[in-house]
């Protein structure tokens, strides 16, 4: 019977993905001579050559790269067991960090403060706020551990996202803006004014309409210079509704085909999801809808 354990094999894939043993070695906090002889050891149980080291660097040799794939297979298997085991039984975190889209509005805020206020009254909290691809860089990095971000680009595989409500996206100008005062605004009209946009913006040829722009880095910013009369801009619903209330701006009446809305998420990285304070805030957004 095979004496194989998981040291062993996560060292013979971190050398075979790094190609080199000192890489593996100072990926797992060990020494080299320790990678070598868990690797040799490995090699002795299953009676295979894994590695030719007849160059200066290791490579694999053909049982080695059939047995890798495997190795990777045990590997991923086992962090499954881990991931399902924990969520028999979640902990509950000493610290959790939400990253908020500096242009979305999350919806039941209040709820989820209250709820963590409440039912996780030693919680060290933090809130960070980016724009919708630092969001989704800060869970992949494992910086937040929940986001709340409009998707303006593709997620990555490894993150699970519970669908939020869209962002209706608005055109708007000042009210002594020349497009305030047309009945309907077409893509023509936009093109002939400039343009105030975001320059973190990720789908730059979805924001950007005239071919006279002013690059702003914030919202606050963009709204400025839109207010001033200067420029036109898009901006979703929820973070332009004050000054569309109080009069400062006014939404355009576009032509139908210009009209979009953005879809949003709640987003987490696959694997760090266990954890009671983190079941608890999913939650909110799972609850079935009433009758």
């Amino acid at each position: 019977m095979l004496t194989v354990n998981l040291l062993q094999l996560q060292a013979f894939v971190l050398a075979a993905e790094t190609g080199s043993f000192s890489a593996a070695a100072r990926k797992m906090k060990k020494t080299h001579s320790a990678i070598s002889m868990t690797i040799s050891n490995l090699e002795l149980d299953v009676n295979q050559a894994l590695f030719d080291r007849s160059s200066r660097n290791p490579t694999l040799t053909a049982a080695g790269e059939v047995l890798l794939k495997e190795a990777k297979l045990v590997l991923a298997q086992c962090e499954n067991f881990e991931r399902l085991a924990n969520e028999l039984d979640p902990k509950e975190e000493t610290e959790f960090t939400l990253a908020l889209d500096s242009v979305y509005s999350v919806p039941m805020e209040k709820e989820i403060l209250t709820l963590l206020a409440d039912k996780f009254p030693k919680l060290k909290l933090k809130l960070i706020e980016k724009p919708s691809s630092g969001v989704i860089a800060s869970v992949v990095k494992g910086e937040a551990n929940i986001g709340f971000t409009l998707l303006e680009q593709p997620i990555f595989s490894n993150l699970g996202s519970i669908a939020l409500p869209s962002a209706e996206l608005l055109y708007v100008a000042s009210p002594e803006h020349p497009l305030a005062k047309l009945e309907k605004v077409t893509l023509v009209d936009l093109q002939r004014h400039r343009q105030a946009y975001l320059s973190h913006d990720v789908n730059v040829k979805d924001t950007s309409i005239s071919a006279n722009v002013w690059e702003c880095e914030s919202i606050s910013a963009a709204k400025t210079a839109i207010a001033y009369g200067t420029c036109w801009g898009m901006a979703v619903e929820p973070f332009i509704r004050p000054q569309i209330t109080s009069g400062q701006l006014v939404k355009l009446n576009v032509e139908s085909s210009l009209k979009k809305s953005i879809p949003a998420a709640l987003i987490w990285k696959i694997g760090d999801e266990s954890g009671r304070v983190h079941n608890a805030i999913r939650a909110l957004y799972t609850k079935p809808e009433p009758n």
